[in-house]
């Protein structure tokens, strides 16, 4: 598909260059905004591969492709390996993807179709090494120059279809949706508050931040998986600029509100229910807000 006007590419002139030959798009972007209860829910699960990873990774896929990449490796949970694997495709690269031992095995057979696939339990410093080998660009969001871009398109809609927006509420594994949600309303008016959301179980950054919760040993988001984070001490800059915080939240939490997420007709993953859990942790907190958007980002998958 090379409709420039199509997906992210509507708006080119507010993203780093990519010439328009390779602005390829699946439709990815413009998800729905839908209110319930006095919350904005943003609709990510709507986007072709069934996550808000395809705005980042069709930026990055195209930038490959602008600097003469034939192949790419990515390490990833699960959600970014599919993205990746259907725009490397697209663009006609090759995609060698790692995962973890314990990726989803619906996420694994979409990933399969598509890329080599291998589980290890170290993904992260596999496609880095065989990234260094053989010469191969690694697609990890984090440590890429325009890892966060795509994500400032999420900004970009909100500010058409709500101007009013306060506070957004967003699931953090390695940060880039955070960095490239926070870039987008930059250059705007309105920059509102910005909430990260983690676990019980993995915590890097909401540590700094909110203290009341309980250490669990494992978690039902299988999509916030970071221990480290390179971009850490920019997101905390982030938070702390726009006046907002960071929420730690227990799986009973995220069970409870998976299912009004389910009542709302929202069949999201266990990040959107916590990201939902966090709004009403933070409203118990004083943090009260008009126009709060909850980032539903990505669909649910069956264990």
């Amino acid at each position: 598909m090379k409709q420039e006007k199509r997906g992210i590419w509507k708006y080119t002139p507010l993203l780093p260059s990519v010439p328009l030959k390779f602005r390829l798009t699946l439709g990815e972007g413009s998800t729905r905004l839908v209110k319930k209860e006095g919350i904005f829910f943003k609709c990510e699960f709507d986007n072709p591969t069934g996550s808000v990873k395809d705005r980042g990774l069709c930026f990055q896929v195209a930038k490959l492709k602008e600097f003469g990449h034939k192949k790419a490796v990515i390490s990833s949970s699960g959600n970014a390996a599919i993205s990746a694997a259907f725009y490397c495709s697209l663009h006609s690269i090759t995609l060698k993807v790692f995962v973890s031992s314990k990726i989803n095995p619906h996420k694994y057979k979409i990933i399969s179709h598509k890329a080599q696939i291998i589980k290890t339990n170290r993904p992260i410093s596999q496609a880095y090494q065989f990234s260094v080998k053989e010469h191969t660009a690694n697609l990890r969001a984090s440590i890429d120059p325009y890892g966060s871009a795509g994500y400032r398109t999420i900004s970009f809609e909100l500010l058409e279809s709500l101007p009013e927006v306060d506070s957004i509420f967003i699931p953090v594994s390695s940060g880039t949706i955070l960095l490239g949600i926070y870039e987008g309303f930059l250059n705007s008016k309105r920059l509102p508050a910005i909430h990260a959301v983690q676990t019980s179980y993995l915590h890097p950054l909401t540590q700094n931040f909110d203290k009341n919760f309980n250490p669990e040993t494992e978690s039902l988001c299988d999509a916030l998986v970071a221990k480290f984070l390179p971009l850490q001490d920019r997101l905390i800059n982030c938070i702390k600029k726009t006046k907002g915080w960071g929420w730690t939240i227990e799986n009973k939490d995220i069970v409870k509100y998976r299912k009004k997420l389910l009542q709302f007709n929202l069949d999201a993953s266990y990040e959107g229910a916590a990201c939902l859990a966090a709004i009403v942790k933070a409203r118990n907190n004083g943090y009260i807000y008009k126009n709060p958007i909850c980032l539903l980002t990505g669909k649910y998958y069956q264990p």
